[in-house]
């Protein structure tokens, strides 16, 4: 059916027809209207009558039966003098009946029982951009039931609304009144799903396919899914740090690495296949490694140095590759020395061994305490741990000797050393002697080891520091401040009565208790600010006067002297700082990367150690040893580990100092009015007498009462004896006694230790955690305790300085001498600088090193300064040079360089503070663009003259690409850029940087910023290169090139804090393909010329072989030659042309003629020869437009180079000459790969 023309053009156009109905009948919005409440009291018409009664309403009441009510509601463009007839320009809607005289609706419902959730609402779509202002008309009527015969007098009220409005959810509230009706209803108007905007005619509709990966926002803009880029969202971002020459990636996260090249990042090139010990710095090389040579560095240079195959002391040389040569000693001979002849001459034996010569050489026999092949390794006696009971071994000469515990003596500490001997008992019957110790049988009323403890005197009794005094029945006990009980054992809880204020948290100690203040408060109780500051009140405000090591709001900052004063490194944990405040006038400053409980070590090259105190250990002083490891506590009590010391919190029923004495709850005398107290665990019981009751025998009337059942127990009388009840978690006679507590679950995180009973816990959390769980780790890197740019790495209750390159030391306050090592030549002047050095060069002397010879020349007159010839200085953001009179310097556009205002406060902490050169003064700019506020310190160093305008189209965010224009985009993490940057500032490092001081040595180099328009945390960074009259593919490359190594240079560590922020930088560069329209055929017709010159050319070869048939020799060699060039030929042809009816779309008719040649191309790689022509691919590239990238259709062909070595030819020319042929047809030429 579909070759008869008309009816497939019939078909193609109702096809076009149902895709615009389709189109057109898709609302973009509709306007809802929702009635609330409908008032006809009387069930009369706007003309009188009654609704459904031939009688006007003022004869009488209109009956029982009510209006039949429906409504119409038409929406028309917005009228001043409004006509109800006509015709609705944006639509009407007409509803069934709905009620009757009077109703409503509450919330999209109407009351009574036929309910529905679009009751009482009224819809109008519309299929056009919403013009906010409108005219709506919403008419009551009654439905006719014959009583009347127009329907024009079925009127019941018109309520009649204009205004404005735009779409939303929220509602307009509308209310008629008039003397018949009163009508109550709400409008709006909503956009469909997929519309947006205020007139509803923004359509945006989510996709994640081919076309683009992305959703819409509120306002109906794209927003890019995670992981893609580009106006379209079909950009993928690859896998951060992915080379940009030769990584790409298709979805995000990705790094395909190009041809060439491999690695996780793409940035490691593929060496030479068959390269064993060599590396590459471009693909296909294969540079030797030390002492490895030949053309797959398979040869070794050393043998003798990586094998050391000489034995018995022989001598090894090396005379070629792979080859050695062995001078042996008096005594053996053989290609290793391995053969003995005389071994014993030399003495090998040590320390006395006896040598006998044997078939493999000698051997010798050691004496005792002596061994290994020639004596020479004392025998360790310790090894098999003789001494025992805990003795300590110490390895002599052909022996050893034990250094044993006081109670053990003996050659292995195995006798038993009798301690009575010593008469260790004072007050004591007898001393017997036991293994590893001794008892003393005391005189009664004498106790303690040694029988020196009187029991009722005052020695010894008292714990915690109480003071005993002696009474008539034996002694007490005086305890000092938060403890009790009788030995002065208990601690009392001072955090009961919450001392600890402004949200400090209070742990309970040993003496008392300490607070666990917030940041910006210190003290006892957390009511003055950190560090011992003294405070002075303001208007609404305070200042704090800091000491000497802080600084800040409230003094919680540590200080940077060596910012404000010259500092002296005096070794790697210590700087001095001129001070008035000590004799000397010096004051040294010790580094606090040890904590609170270290002291720091200096050790060479920059490096240190810590000296912890005790009970304190780990790299940095930070980890707490854990005294509570053995489980020291008794019956359930929880340990508390302190500083070499630990707490027990003992339960309920149980104290002492482990928790292993049971409370006598009787000691208290708890039983009154003559009750016999009785001791329980935990609790206790009174024998109640002469009919007292209760708990403690203190009641006529009732066992109850409120305090007989603890923690909420509900008691019941039972007459002779009482029950409580307990509630969930509480057990025991009176419920004193917790079940299940909350520390069961283990609540606590990270090793904390949980304080509790029932429903209620506490965390004492182990040193560097926090918070009610110990679940948050305290960030020791606050606040920022390293120099120089340095990065702090947050650890437990540690940190560590990650210094920038040129610093050092455990806090990167030590600036490395880069000079200690002499790097300048002979005769000249090291100056050392942060990360680097500057060699002064002596007359005729240049170079970074001075080690160039440049002879004497003609000093520069430059700036008003005379400058020898040679020598380098730097002018603004440009390196300079005299050269024989003439200054060459670099051309880079510095702009006007920022610079601190006399008035401003000091600069931030991570600020270089600038300043103008002489001549020019700080002046305030209003253009400047504030990145990280506050930036009002900042200013512009003045110029004499105005600047000169530069006439550019390369700008940043103006979206504009060629060949000479690549942007930047640097994506920052705002919390890590020091506050008060500005956007210059960050203009002015790149600027400064060295690498942009060597790219603009031919040609100037502009770089303008600028924050970017989509991105608040980004700025857009604007290169190009002044225009000199180049070819437009060197600019490609030249900009590409830049745009390349100043990424390299900010991915490198350095001094500057601005710079360590970035986290993510994209680069946009042009790239452009070739027109199409006259390439195509050019290349078709040059294939075709090749393509017949290959078959002319073997038929030549074919006619040259017949004509050396009479040569008896010749057949032998002519036939190899004949194989190897039909299959060159054939190669070549197949690489050139592939199949006859090819096309030039990279696709087709190209795999095949690359498997037939892998074989012959595999033979002349094992022969040495290479590849002749490079095999060429041709692709048709598509019309593409995105950000960044701009094209046109054109073919693209790409050339596969081979390897890096030249191909070594043969006598036979005819091949040679058509590679010359293909070179001539520029069919060879490199094109680098690219996409478009």
């Amino acid at each position: 059916m579909w070759n008869i023309p008309g009816k497939l053009h019939r078909f193609l156009l109702v096809c076009l027809l149902l895709t615009l109905w389709a189109q057109v009948s898709q609302s973009t919005g509709y306007f809802e209207l929702q009635l609330i409440s409908v008032e006809n009291p009387k069930g009369q018409l706007l003309n009188g009558d009654c609704c459904d009664v031939e009688k006007s309403a003022a004869e009488g009441q209109c009956g029982v039966d009510e209006c039949d009510t429906y409504f119409r509601v038409c929406l028309k463009e917005y009228q001043t003098e409004v006509t109800t007839n006509g015709p609705c320009t944006y639509g009407s809607e007409t509803t069934k009946v709905i009620g009757g005289n009077t109703f409503q609706f509450k919330g999209g419902q109407k009351t009574g029982q036929n309910r529905n959730n679009d009751a009482g609402k009224i819809i109008i779509p519309f299929q056009f951009a919403w013009p906010r202002a409108y005219t709506v008309i919403v008419e009551a009527w009654d439905r006719d039931n014959g009583t009347h015969s127009n329907d024009e007098e079925l009127l019941i009220e018109r309520s009649i609304h204009k205004g404005m409005i735009n779409p939303g959810e929220e509602k307009q509230p509308v209310e008629y009144k008039s003397l018949i009706a009163r009508l109550e209803y709400t409008i709006r108007v909503r956009c469909n799903e997929h519309y947006y905007g205020s007139k509803c005619n923004k359509v945006c509709r989510p996709r994640d396919d081919y076309f683009g990966h992305y959703v819409c926002d509120q306002s109906g803009n794209r927003e890019c899914m995670e992981g893609w880029t580009g106006p379209d969202c079909k950009t993928a971002i690859c896998k951060l740090g992915c080379s940009l020459q030769h990584g790409t990636c298709s979805v995000p996260g990705e790094c395909k690495c190009n041809y060439g090249w491999q690695g996780p990042l793409c940035d490691e090139c593929l060496p030479y296949p068959g390269c064993v010990h060599g590396t590459c710095s471009e693909p296909w090389l294969c540079t030797c490694e030390k002492n490895w040579g030949g053309l797959l560095c398979d040869k070794d240079l050393n043998y003798c140095g990586t094998n050391r195959p000489c034995k018995n002391g022989g001598t090894c040389m090396n005379p070629e590759p792979d080859e050695y040569n062995c001078a042996c000693p008096d005594g053996y001979s053989g290609k290793n020395c391995e053969i003995a002849e005389h071994a014993c001459v030399s003495n090998p034996c040590a320390n006395g061994g006896t040598c006998h010569e044997v078939p493999s050489g000698f051997e010798c026999h050691c004496p005792a305490g002596w061994s290994g092949p020639t004596c020479a390794q004392d025998t360790d006696e310790c090894a098999s741990n003789p001494c025992a009971q805990g003795g300590t071994c110490i390895d002599m000469e052909n022996g050893f000797e034990c250094l044993c515990p006081p109670q053990w003596t003996g050659k292995t500490c195995q006798i038993d050393f009798n301690e009575c001997s010593g008469k260790p008992c004072l007050n004591a019957y007898t001393c017997k002697n036991l293994i590893g110790g001794y008892l003393c049988a005391c005189f009664r009323g004498w106790v303690g080891q040694n029988c020196d403890i009187n029991m009722n005197s005052c020695h010894g009794q008292c714990l915690n520091g109480g003071t005993c005094k002696e009474v008539t029945r034996g002694y007490q006990c005086v305890c000092q401040a938060g403890f009790v009980g009788r030995h002065c054992e208990l601690q009392r809880n001072r955090c009961a009565s919450s001392p600890c204020r402004n949200g400090g948290r209070c742990h309970a100690l040993l003496d008392g208790f300490v607070c666990e203040c917030l940041q910006g408060f210190a003290g006892t109780t957390s009511r003055t600010p950190a560090n011992k500051a003294q405070c002075h009140s303001l208007m609404g405000d305070f200042y704090c006067s800091c000491p000497d090591d802080y600084e800040g709001k409230t003094c919680s900052e540590l200080k940077d002297h060596c910012k404000t004063n010259r500092c002296q490194v005096i070794d790697s944990c210590t700087v001095a700082v001129a001070t008035n405040d000590t004799q000397k006038r010096v004051w040294h400053i010790s580094s606090n990367v040890c904590g609170p409980h270290g002291r720091c070590i200096s050790l060479p090259a920059g490096n240190f150690s810590c000296s912890c105190e005790p009970g304190f250990t780990g790299t940095y002083c930070h980890e707490n040893i854990n005294d509570c490891a053995s489980s020291p506590c008794k019956n359930g009590g929880t340990c508390i580990d302190g500083i070499n010391s630990f707490q027990c919190f003992c339960p309920d029923g149980w104290e002492g100092s482990l928790c292993d004495v049971d409370v006598n709850e009787c000691n208290r005398n708890p039983c009154q009015n003559g009750g016999q107290c009785v001791d329980l665990f935990n609790d206790f019981y009174c024998n109640c007498v002469d009919n007292w009751k209760g708990k403690t025998c203190h009641s006529r009337e009732s066992q109850c009462d409120s305090t007989t059942c603890s923690n909420g127990g509900t008691c019941y009388d039972h007459g002779d004896s009482f029950l409580c009840s307990c509630p969930s978690g509480w057990g025991g006679s009176t419920c004193n006694t917790a079940k299940n507590s909350t520390c069961d679950l283990g609540p606590c995180e990270n090793s904390g230790t949980c304080v509790g009973g029932g429903d209620a816990f506490t965390c004492i959390c182990k040193d560097g955690w926090e918070g009610p769980t110990c679940a948050q780790n305290v960030d020791d890197c606050n606040p920022h305790p390293c120099y120089n740019g340095g990065l702090c790495v947050d650890g437990v209750n540690w940190f560590r300085c990650e210094c920038a390159p040129g610093f050092a030391g455990p806090d990167c306050r030590i600036n490395i001498d880069e000079c200690q090592s002499s790097p300048c030549a002979e005769g000249s002047t090291c100056m050392d600088e942060i990360n680097g050095y500057r060699c002064v060069c002596p007359p005729g002397y240049a170079g970074a090193r001075c080690h160039e010879f440049i002879g004497l020349g003609k000093s520069c007159r430059h700036a008003g300064l005379q400058f020898p010839h040679g020598s380098r200085w730097e002018e603004d953001c440009n390196a300079c040079q005299c050269v024989n009179g003439y200054v060459r310097c670099s051309k880079v556009h510095c702009g006007r360089r920022p610079c601190l205002l006399p008035k401003a406060l000091p600069p931030p902490a991570d600020a270089n503070p600038s300043s103008c050169p002489g001549g020019h003064e700080c002046v305030e700019h209003q253009f400047l663009t504030c990145f990280s506020p506050p930036c009002h310190q900042w200013g512009v160093c003045s110029t004499p003259d105005p600047p000169t305008p530069l006439h550019t189209q390369c700008e940043p965010n103006s979206g504009y690409l060629d060949n000479n224009c690549a942007r930047i985009t640097l994506i920052f993490k705002k919390d890590k850029v020091p506050q008060g940057t500005t956007v210059e500032n960050i203009c002015s490092e790149l600027r400064y940087l060295p690498v942009t001081q060597t790219l603009a040595e031919e040609r100037g180099l502009l770089i303008l910023c600028d924050l970017s328009y989509t991105n608040g945390d980004a700025v857009e960074v604007a290169m190009s290169f002044e225009q000199d009259g180049r070819s437009k593919d060197s600019d490609r490359g030249q900009i590409q090139k830049a745009a390349s190594t100043i990424i390299g240079a900010l991915s490198k560590r350095h001094n500057s804090t601005v710079m360590l922020a970035v986290v993510e930088v994209k680069v946009e560069t042009q790239v452009e393909s070739p027109p199409v329209g006259y390439l195509v055929p050019v290349l078709c017709v040059v294939f075709s010329i090749l393509w017949i010159f290959c078959i002319k050319e073997r038929e030549r070869v074919n006619r040259s072989e017949d004509t050396t048939v009479n040569n008896q020799l010749e057949p032998l060699r002519s036939n190899a030659l004949k194989d190897n060039r039909d299959k060159d030929i054939q190669y070549e042809c197949k690489k050139l042309m592939g199949p006859s009816d090819r096309t030039c779309d990279g696709a087709e008719g190209e795999e095949d003629g690359e498997q037939e040649g892998e074989q012959e191309e595999d033979e002349e790689r094992a022969l040495g020869m290479g590849e002749k022509c490079p095999p060429q691919r041709c692709s048709i590239a598509g019309a593409v437009q995105d950000r960044g990238m701009m094209g046109k259709v054109g073919v693209i062909c790409t050339s596969r180079s081979g390897p890096v070595k030249a191909p070594h030819r043969t006598a036979y020319s005819p091949k040679d000459n058509r590679c010359k042929n293909l070179n001539a047809a520029k069919l060879s030429e490199d094109v680098k790969d690219q996409y478009v």
